[in-house]
């Protein structure tokens, strides 16, 4: 009977540790996302014309992150006023409008995603030495 609780034990505590070892890797996600949201608004508007809740929705799905309207919205304006991104109103539906990437904007984007993919290789291959 003592072996079976000092079992339980060890496997409660492994799964604590690796729920936090979860909460962790998810806190850095976060981090990185948020602090990095533009790539991340841009790369999700690289395949599809997409309102603001479709980008939140998308990287929710995508990431496990929440991205609220506050932390949106304002990135959108500036991109669009950057002449980066193209807001339309669909026929019918003239309270959402509906963002895709300028031409200008599809070549920044694109680029940034890569540049973002080799700075994270880069990071990885710093931290495992």
């Amino acid at each position: 009977m003592e072996q079976f609780i000092v079992m339980k034990t060890s496997v409660e505590n492994a799964m604590d540790a690796c729920e936090s070892q979860e909460d962790s890797r998810k806190k850095f996600v976060d981090r990185i996302i948020k602090t990095n949201r533009e790539v991340f608004i841009m790369s999700s508007l690289l395949d599809n014309q997409m309102c603001g809740y479709d980008i939140i929705k998308e990287i929710f799905t995508r990431c496990d992150v929440f991205l609220s309207q506050g932390a949106v919205y304002p990135v959108l304006y500036t991109l669009e006023e950057d002449g980066l991104l193209r807001a339309e109103y669909r026929k019918g539906d003239m309270r959402t409008k509906r963002y895709s990437l300028t031409p200008k904007g599809r070549e920044i984007a694109e680029k940034d995603v890569e540049i973002f993919a080799k700075a994270l290789k880069q990071v990885t291959l710093l931290l495992k030495r």
